[in-house]
């Protein structure tokens, strides 16, 4: 019988060809101008965020005219408080400071969002509280390009 080694941070380095699909594609890059797009189920007018393909409650098929521009604003559903955080190594380092992640259901939306929400105590911190993006200073067309939503909106 072998012996089993264990072995921790093996580089590893992997290349893709493939899409995430054209409404994905426009998303991001849509994010470089600083604006969110949805898509919008042209049989049952479910709106979902990030855009799909597919409507997920009645199987339409969706495409680009089904993208729709949303405003960045929206409620707090839902959220929780972190106190640590995952190191990559399967273990937790104790943050110096709680990290609130909500999930945000935008205004013209009907699925959510998760995120991260500052510039706010996080035992001020409500469901149902307005919020808003907050965009990188230099926007890119990536996902990082919405830092964090913060209380206010409306």
């Amino acid at each position: 019988m072998a012996d089993i080694i264990p072995v921790k941070g093996l580089p590893f380095s992997a290349g893709f060809r493939w899409s995430v699909g054209f409404q994905m594609e426009r998303f991001i890059k849509e994010l470089a101008k600083k604006r969110i797009l949805g898509s919008k189920c042209p049989n049952c007018g479910y709106t979902y965020v990030p855009p799909r393909s597919r409507c997920g409650k009645c199987y339409t098929k969706l495409g680009e005219e089904n993208l729709t521009e949303l405003s960045g604003k929206g409620d707090l559903v839902s959220y929780t408080v972190a106190h640590v955080e995952l190191d990559g190594h399967g273990n937790f380092l104790d943050l110096g400071e709680p990290k609130v992640i909500g999930a945000i259901k935008l205004e013209g939306a009907d699925s959510t969002i998760f995120m991260p929400i500052k510039e706010i105590d996080p035992k001020e911190v409500k469901e149902g509280m307005k919020v808003e993006v907050v965009w990188g200073e230099e926007t890119k067309g990536e996902l990082a390009d919405m830092k964090y939503f913060k209380p206010g909106g409306r």
